[in-house]
C-alpha cells in the first residue's frame, strides 16, 4: 500500500472513530434527556396523582358532610315533629281531663292572684269550669261573671280593673315555649 493510500486509510479510521465517538457521546446526550425527561414524567405524574387524590378525598369528604348534614337535618324535623306531636296530645289530654285533676292547679291559680271587684270570664266551649266551680274555688272573694263573651275558647280568665288573669291547661304546658320542647326532647332523645 501506498502512502497516500495509508493516509487515506488514516484518515477514514480516524473519520470513523471520531463518528463512533460522537455517536457514543449523541447517544450517552440522548440517554441522559430521555431519563431527565422519564424522571421529570414520573414526577409530573407523581404530583398529579398526589393532587388528584387530594381533590378526590376533599370531594368526597364535602359529598359525605353535605349528606351527613341533610341526614341530621331529616332526622332533627323528624325528632321536632315527634315533640310536637306529643304536646298535641299532652294539650289534648290537659282539655279532656275531668275538673277533680285540674281543681288544685285551679286553687293554686286563685290564690296566686289579689284581685278586689273582678269578674271572670270562661271560653267559649269550656264544659268544666261552670260558676258553681269558680264560686267554689274562689270562696269568698267577690268575684261576678262577666256580661262580655269571652274572646278564647278554654280556660277562665278573671279581669280586675286593667289586669287580666288567665288559666287554661296551657298554663300546665306551655305548647309554644321552647323551654317544653327541649324538655321533651330531652327526656326522649337523650
Amino acid at each position: 500500500m501506498t502512502e497516500t493510500e495509508n493516509v487515506s486509510k488514516k484518515l477514514i479510521e480516524d473519520a470513523e472513530n471520531e463518528k463512533r465517538e460522537i455517536l457514543a457521546e449523541a447517544k450517552k446526550k440522548a440517554e441522559a434527556i430521555l431519563k431527565e425527561a422519564e424522571e421529570a414524567r414520573e414526577i409530573i405524574l407523581t404530583k398529579g396523582n398526589a393532587l388528584a387524590r387530594e381533590m378526590y378525598k376533599r370531594e368526597y369528604d364535602f359529598l359525605i358532610a353535605q349528606f351527613n348534614s341533610q341526614l341530621n337535618q331529616k332526622f332533627l324535623m323528624e325528632k321536632i315533629k315527634i315533640v310536637d306531636d306529643i304536646i298535641k296530645n299532652i294539650i289534648n289530654r290537659l282539655e279532656n281531663i275531668s275538673i277533680d285533676r285540674i281543681e288544685k292547679p285551679l286553687l293554686k291559680f286563685a290564690g296566686d292572684i289579689n284581685v278586689k271587684n273582678a269578674v271572670y270570664q270562661t271560653g267559649k266551649n269550656e264544659k268544666r269550669i261552670t260558676d258553681s266551680v269558680v264560686g267554689k274555688i274562689f270562696g269568698n272573694k267577690k268575684i261576678i261573671k262577666s256580661e262580655k263573651a269571652p274572646n278564647f275558647d278554654r280556660g277562665l280568665k278573671i279581669i280586675d280593673g286593667r289586669k287580666e288573669y288567665y288559666f287554661s291547661e296551657r298554663n300546665l304546658i306551655d305548647p309554644e315555649s321552647e323551654d317544653t320542647k327541649m324538655e321533651i326532647s330531652k327526656l326522649l332523645f337523650e
